[in-house]
């Protein structure tokens, strides 16, 4: 049903993105341990195939899914919890279990985007009816999981998610606020592909946004540009960020 569910083709996903290297090189052994998966067999080990992605917003949990799908070869389906949520009354269990049960026919990337509601409905329990009820549907299916895929979900709470999830997942990885080297990168890979004026100090823009999410730099940096080709200038002059940043928000 592609109200609930997207299905987003490999040569259509997002891959490029800058992670601190701890992150990387988490996110690389998931890819790694997946296509050793046969010879992991032979050994009676099992690769990670359930994913918690937690952090603020803008900081690449969803870019990370895309990025692992791409580099393994396979599709996305993103669940779309809020249309699962909204759906026909006593069947959003159900059509949850019929997209893990479609995850056993063919090799994807199951994405639980932000599975926020979860933890918020396991604290709030005057919570009646479908929460609980998908909650539990949930658990069960990731704990029954055996799919030729992967699961990965997300989620901006780590506070509030109980250890009856945690415990449903191979890894948990947590997707930090950029750092002043990724923020210098990130900049520096949004403007590939324009030339910059020498006026422009790379390092003290990065000190700048400081506190800013990954998203919210790459739209800064692109707006910079914006201002500059608008204004007729052949390269991104430092006047063009400091009016990208005044248009900006940190979140």
């Amino acid at each position: 049903n592609s109200q609930l569910v997207s299905y987003i083709p490999r040569e259509q996903l997002k891959h490029h993105m800058i992670l601190p290297n701890e992150v990387e090189e988490r996110l690389l052994s998931i890819e790694q341990e997946y296509v050793a998966r046969e010879r992991l067999k032979k050994f009676n080990l099992v690769p990670k195939r359930k994913i918690l992605l937690y952090g603020p917003p803008g900081c690449g949990k969803t870019l990370s899914a895309e990025r692992i799908a791409w580099n393994l070869g396979l599709p996305l389906l993103k669940v779309r919890f809020d249309s699962l949520l909204s759906s026909y009354f006593g069947e959003s269990a159900s059509n949850l279990r019929m997209v893990f049960d479609y995850c056993k026919s063919e090799p994807v990337v199951l994405l639980l985007d932000e599975c926020d509601f979860i933890a918020k409905s396991r604290i709030t329990t005057q919570d009646i009816g479908e929460v609980p009820r998908i909650v539990n549907m949930l658990l069960t299916l990731l704990d029954e999981y055996d799919a030729p895929g992967l699961v990965l979900a997300t989620t901006n709470l780590k506070v509030s998610l109980d250890e009856a999830l945690f415990r449903r997942f191979d890894d948990v990885i947590e997707m930090p606020m950029p750092g002043k080297s990724e923020r210098k990168r990130l900049l520096e890979m949004t403007l590939s592909a324009i030339p910059v004026s020498p006026d422009v100090d790379m390092d003290q823009i990065s000190n700048q946004l400081d506190g800013y999410s990954t998203a919210n730099i790459v739209l800064i940096a692109q707006r910079a540009a914006k201002i500059g080709v608008l204004a007729g200038c052949k390269k991104v002059c430092n006047e063009h960020f400091v009016k990208a940043l005044e248009e900006s928000s940190k979140f």
